[in-house]
């Protein structure tokens, strides 16, 4: 309430009342002293009857309902009686100054706020006077000459309240008018577009703001008033203006262009039409800056152009699809994939180039790309070309929208076929062998399970068999690993060849095979087909010119007896395959429970083993070798320990097979070489004898490349000469390969290390290549020692190894000398040492050291002075 109290206040204050204008105004009005006098005199009679006179004159505005609006409210009719009664008292209380105009003012103010229109306010005032007039008739009966004056006066007043009113609503009427002309020119000045408005002379009336920018018309002064051909540059746009002068109807629509600077257009759509302000005709110019518009109309065509360009020479396929399927357009690598031409794919749809099979993977995914789940799916199917013949493409699918508001499809077609073959031939290396093209071990063992599960219905057998070529790695060795891949392809061939349909043969590689016979009625069945393949194996094979015979050792479990799955059958067979070769090759084993045991055993050495030396669990033992003629001792040999924390010892018997097999013979063996060169000349430094001493070299240690290397680099990092280094080489290793090892022994013998072949006589040495070879020592095995004073086949091997060495001056040791005996025998055949427990079992080399001390001190005075001159490695 109290603002709209201020608000009226404010806007009388607008209207800036003259109190010299008013007075002006009653003048005209002929409002004296004496209208003022009479009004005064009625007045105190009038109020009396004021509450009658309202109360009716409400009862008459509430007749009418744009009148009723106002007076729904009790409250709101009350407030209104009471004002009005104010209203109407102060009508005739005779003063007319300032103050009585302000509240006319302010009463009229107050209407037209509310919405009272003129027509009422009028009206109202006519009800007034008419209800009045027999009020004072009624007053004045007994004065019946002061009733017109006093009526005139009445009447004089109400025409001026009239007027005050009146001139509440023109004010308010006038700043609306003001306010609704600011706010259009607001509206024109911020208008985007440019608005010019010419006169019927050509002169500019008005300008805004754009179309000043548009034009740069402030340049030229202040435009308003000069003719539009004096700022405007465009001949065009000035000879339409013209024609529109001239034409009261015209109307034109044109673009136009400008220099924006010396390098950029500017391009503006102008509107030419006419309008009609105070009885003039005017000519209205709108001009709209479409320069980005039209910027961006090429920047789309280009785009398209080069959308264009790139659809067609993409370098995948590219098509456009309605939602029923068929093609709206289509690119060129699209059309080489499938063969058709663009006009042939036009007519046909995606299900009719679909093959059958995979015409449903689309359903699902087009479905949820239709109800918008996703935004795009892909897909692998094949499409039929047009030879008929199957293409695998890869199918990405994204909904997009025309431009005349359809939906469609753009999918990117992707030739796979190459990839196809990729994962069907890596398919293949993953289930095959790359050699053979036989099954691998894959998909062997999936075959497996699956003949397991077949024959656990029927009540029969399956067999694995585990087939390992005999003596395999010397074909590789001496002919190269191309004739060995030759010789794995053929036994492949025979093996595949000699099976049934549904049995299953596979290679594991190198040069093991499986073969799972997959419905077997009895064991005996199986038995035959074993010898069946050692036969199809034993019939000899012709590579590189040379005839070769194979053999092959094979272990065999069945199903259910050795296994109830395919990695238990594997893992028995295997373990029966080691006892056929065990027991001498080419043959094979069912398979038994003990052999499991051998084979736990065996991998839990061979997992110690592999611990063992970073453990250091190894110990090197020492056991003399002796002159038999002086009695000095001339030598010792270093022999390998295995004890593992918290059990027994392990025999070099159990360990070192499986060393060599697993190849972990490598890294002992040098640890062993470093070890004892080491121990010597520690003993050197203590004052021991300098004697030889004797390392044993394992088959895969003498093979191995760079060995020359590696003994050269221990002897210099050890500081042991090497003419005190014996290497001992067994019979049989430097037999398997006479040619490369004479080349190895001759550079091993070039740096002065001593050379002895070890357990002479156990196999088949030629004396030719004996003669050849740079050794200096033969040793006899102990095999041949332990009977040789009680088999005369011993002895006589004995006396014939004796013989031979010294015709070939070398000398020779007997090891494994226990008994007086047999020393006894040794020496009488010029034997030059021996070694073995008669004289000392091995020692650690403190025990060692400390038993030579004591054993010399127990020899009588002549004997230890002559030990004194022991022979030296020098």
């Amino acid at each position: 309430m109290r603002n709209m109290s201020h608000d009226i206040d404010e806007i009388i204050q607008k209207m800036n009342p003259d109190s010299h204008e008013f007075a002006q105004r009653q003048a005209f009005l002929e409002i004296g002293e004496t209208d003022c006098q009479l009004l005064h005199e009625v007045h105190a009679k009038l109020a009396k009857r004021q509450h009658a006179f309202v109360s009716t004159f409400y009862d008459h505005l509430s007749q009418f309902p744009p009148l009723r609006e106002f007076l729904d409210s009790p409250e709101v009719l009350a407030r209104l009686k009471q004002t009005q009664a104010a209203y109407f008292e102060r009508l005739t209380n005779g003063e007319y100054g300032d103050d009585y105009v302000r509240n006319r003012l302010r009463v009229g103010v107050m209407h037209q706020r509310i919405g009272l229109e003129p027509q009422w306010y009028i009206g109202a005032y006519r009800k007034y006077l008419s209800g009045l007039m027999s009020v004072l008739r009624d007053l004045f009966q007994d004065e019946p000459d002061k009733f017109f004056p006093t009526y005139d006066a009445l009447l004089k007043i109400v025409c001026f309240d009239m007027s005050l009113a009146l001139d509440t609503y023109i004010h308010s009427d006038r700043h609306e008018i003001l306010r609704l002309k600011n706010y259009a020119e607001q509206i024109v000045g911020s208008m985007p577009a440019g608005l010019m408005v010419i006169d019927r002379d050509g002169r500019i009336r008005t300008v805004n703001h754009a179309i000043r920018d548009m034009f740069s018309l402030d340049k030229h002064g202040i435009p308003e008033g000069k003719r539009f051909s004096q700022l405007l540059s465009n001949q065009l746009l000035n000879e339409c203006i013209e024609q529109g002068l001239a034409q009261q109807d015209y109307q034109n629509n044109l673009v136009i262009t400008l220099h924006a600077d010396a390098s950029r257009l500017r391009y503006l759509r102008c509107k030419i039409s006419h309008a009609l302000l105070e009885e003039q005709n005017l000519l209205l110019l709108l001009v709209e800056d479409i320069t980005e518009r039209m910027q961006a109309r090429a920047q789309l065509y280009e785009s398209e152009e080069r959308f264009r360009a790139a659809f067609g020479q993409a370098a995948v396929g590219l098509g456009e699809v309605c939602p029923d399927g068929r093609w709206l357009r289509v690119n060129r690598k699209l059309q080489e994939i499938i063969g058709y031409s663009e006009q042939e794919l036009l007519q046909l749809s995606i299900r009719e180039l679909t093959l059958p099979e995979d015409r449903h993977l689309d359903q699902v995914e087009l479905s949820r790309l239709l109800r918008g789940e996703t935004q795009n799916y892909s897909t692998e199917k094949r499409y039929i070309h047009k030879n008929g013949t199957p293409v695998w493409v890869k199918v990405t699918v994204a909904p997009m929208q025309r431009g005349n508001g359809q939906a469609s499809f753009i999918t990117v077609i992707e030739d796979i076929m190459q990839r196809k073959r990729f994962e069907s031939e890596l398919q293949r290396l993953a289930h095959h062998d790359p050699l053979t093209s036989l099954p691998n071990r894959n998909l062997m063992k999936d075959r497996l399970d699956q003949a397991v599960a077949h024959v656990s219905r029927v009540g029969r057998h399956v067999a694995v068999m585990f087939i390992d070529l005999d003596r395999f790695k010397n074909i590789n060795d001496s002919l190269g690993h191309s004739a060995g891949d030759e010789v794995i392809v053929e036994v492949a061939r025979r093996l595949a060849r000699s099976v049934r349909d549904g049995d299953t043969v596979a290679r594991l590689g190198g040069d093991e095979f499986v073969i799972v016979l997959s419905d077997v009625a009895r064991e005996g069945d199986v038995a035959l087909f074993a010898q069946k393949i050692l036969d199809s194996l034993f019939v000899p094979i012709v590579i590189q010119g040379e005839e070769l015979s194979l053999g092959g050792s094979i272990g065999i479990s069945l199903y259910p007896k050795d296994g109830k799955d395919g990695v238990t059958l594997l893992k028995n067979a295997d373990a029966a395959m080691y006892r056929a070769k065990a027991l001498g090759r080419n043959n094979y084993q069912f398979y038994a429970q003990e052999m499991n045991a051998k084979a736990f055993e065996r991998l839990k050495v061979e997992g110690g083993l592999r611990h063992a030396l970073e453990r250091n669990e190894f110990v090197l033992h020492y056991q003399p070798q002796m002159d038999l003629a002086s009695g000095r001792m001339v030598g010792v040999e270093a022999l390998l320990r295995w004890q593992p924390p918290g059990t027994t010892a392990i025999s070099p018997a159990d360990f070192i097979p499986i060393a060599e097999e697993s190849g972990l013979i490598v890294p002992i063996g040098e640890w062993v070489l470093r070890t004892a060169c080491a121990q010597h000349v520690a003993w050197k430094e203590t004052g021991f004898p300098e004697v030889r001493m004797a390392v044993n070299l394992s088959a895969r240690q003498f093979r191995q490349k760079g060995l020359e290397q590696m003994i050269a680099r221990v002897l210099q990092e050890t500081g042991c000469k090497a003419t005190c280094l014996e290497l001992e080489i067994t019979e049989s290793v430097i037999m398997d390969d006479p040619e490369s090892a004479t080349e190895t022994l001759k550079k091993l013998s070039d740096m002065g290390v001593q050379l002895s072949i070890d357990d002479f006589g156990t196999g088949y040495s030629s004396l030719s290549y004996l003669k050849r070879f740079p050794i200096h020592l033969l040793k006899i095995d102990r095999s041949f020692v332990s009977d040789i004073t009680t088999d005369p086949d011993d002895a006589a091997i004995v006396k014939g190894i004796i013989a031979l060495a010294q015709s070939m001056k070398l000398k020779i040791i007997a090891e494994g000398v226990e008994t007086t005996e047999q020393l006894e025998f040794l020496r009488k055949q010029q034997c030059d040492y021996m070694q073995g427990y008669y004289f000392s079992k091995p020692r650690l080399p403190a025990q060692l050291q400390e038993f030579m001390a004591k054993w010399v001190e127990s020899l009588p005075p002549s004997v230890k002075n002559d030990l004194q001159s022991v022979v030296s490695c020098k």
